[in-house]
């Protein structure tokens, strides 16, 4: 049922291939549109990519006390949740322990862990990237609190919406085809280890009038946009097999960019 969804896919494989970026950190996407269309669907054909773990249910107790070390390691990059609502939907506090656990490990990372209930020592600090979904309404619904504690400028959000063209497109496919089942798993490269990207200071200076575009309509300051479209271009060159970014990097990046906001672009 996936129809003209490319950008959102190759968007998604950028996010998982920051992940093996030596010299940065995986980034987080939330994937938005209305309900049913196909967000934990697109999100579900990376299960069994290496360094990515997808989860159906998760607290941020599970994740400490199960995946802590494999993130460490570095056999765990990025966790995928099918949607965010169901963490969320958890009583007040473990919902509150939940996005303040993701705020820490998407950025600062985690460093050790000493409560009553836990005891974790690290021997670096451990960051690890978050890939989910979430309905439009309740994106916009909590969008603002999200704002105001860094939880939605510490992840991308990819939004986007189905044309009148594309719904119809989709309604003949379900119409006509044999098999409407789950979509098959898609495979993507990944490196053995965490590869070295050059950068490109000039291209990373183009970027800043996107940063600051998002920096209006976020409402916060826009240096970790920034930040997050310089590693999107690393991402893309890796995807390239290339280790310094070029101007195909930029180019492709500013494309994909006008689904990174709150507009739900229609494809």
């Amino acid at each position: 049922m996936l129809i003209d969804t490319d950008d959102l896919e190759y968007t998604i494989e950028l996010v998982l291939l920051s992940g093996h970026i030596k010299n940065a950190d995986p980034l987080s996407l939330i994937i938005s549109s209305k309900v049913g269309a196909g967000k934990t669907e697109i999100l579900k054909q990376y299960i069994g990519t290496r360094g990515f773990k997808f989860l159906t249910e998760a607290t941020a107790y599970g994740i400490k006390s199960e995946f802590l070390e494999e993130i460490q390691s570095g056999k765990i990059r990025t966790i995928g949740i099918g949607d965010l609502l169901v963490p969320l939907s958890k009583q007040k506090k473990t919902r509150d322990d939940f996005t303040a656990f993701w705020n820490t490990i998407m950025e600062e990372g985690v460093e050790s862990i000493h409560t009553y209930a836990q005891h974790w020592e690290g021997n670096s600090s451990v960051k690890c990237g978050l890939v989910t979904t979430i309905a439009e309404t309740d994106l916009l619904r909590k969008s603002r609190r999200w704002h105001e504690m860094g939880f939605l400028t510490r992840a991308i959000p990819l939004t986007y919406g189905y044309s009148t063209s594309t719904r119809y497109k989709i309604y003949e496919h379900i119409a006509t085809s044999n098999d409407i089942s789950e979509m098959p798993k898609k495979k993507i490269w990944i490196p053995n280890r965490p590869i070295e990207i050059r950068q490109n200071s000039s291209l990373n200076l183009k970027l800043i009038e996107l940063a600051m575009k998002v920096e209006k309509w976020e409402n916060v300051y826009g240096f970790r946009r920034l930040e997050q479209f310089q590693t999107l271009l690393m991402a893309n060159a890796l995807k390239n097999k290339r280790h310094e970014v070029m101007r195909q990097d930029f180019d492709r990046v500013m494309e994909l960019s006008k689904y990174i906001n709150l507009d739900f672009k229609e494809i």
